[in-house]
């Protein structure tokens, strides 16, 4: 069988004419009959995907949906990210900050003998 007999067959095919029917199954009455073609069918799922599909994309593209993306940063939430990192940039710097302080009053409570420097709550060197 050649490459053109096989698609013309499946093309055949796809021409097929089929009744779909809904039938009462107490009464035998016919409920809905519809004439259907497997290109038909075809068509419709493949509509149904791209209409879905739209529909996502215009979710994403135009509603706060798009934060879920992970590369969907706007100039808003850059600045909001910056803020935040100078912000906790800071609080590690006061955390050390109080950390060096509570080491010294626990060398001060603990009586050892260090100089501390005043200014910045740290042993001073050593005069040499």
């Amino acid at each position: 069988m050649s490459k053109t007999s096989r698609r013309r067959k499946i093309i055949a095919n796809l021409r097929n004419k089929h009744r779909f029917v809904l039938i009462n199954d107490t009464t035998f009455a016919e409920v809905f009959s519809v004439r259907l073609t497997p290109m038909n069918v075809l068509m419709l799922f493949s509509s149904l995907l791209l209409a879905f599909t739209v529909i996502v994309l215009l979710l994403l593209a135009y509603t706060p949906m798009r934060a879920i993306l992970p590369n969907a940063v706007t100039k808003e939430s850059r600045k909001e990210i910056l803020m935040l990192n100078q912000r906790i940039e800071d609080m590690g710097r006061k955390l050390e900050v109080q950390r060096s302080k509570q080491e010294v009053l626990n060398a001060i409570l603990e009586g050892k003998d260090e100089q501390l420097d005043s200014t910045s709550a740290r042993p001073s060197p050593k005069p040499q």
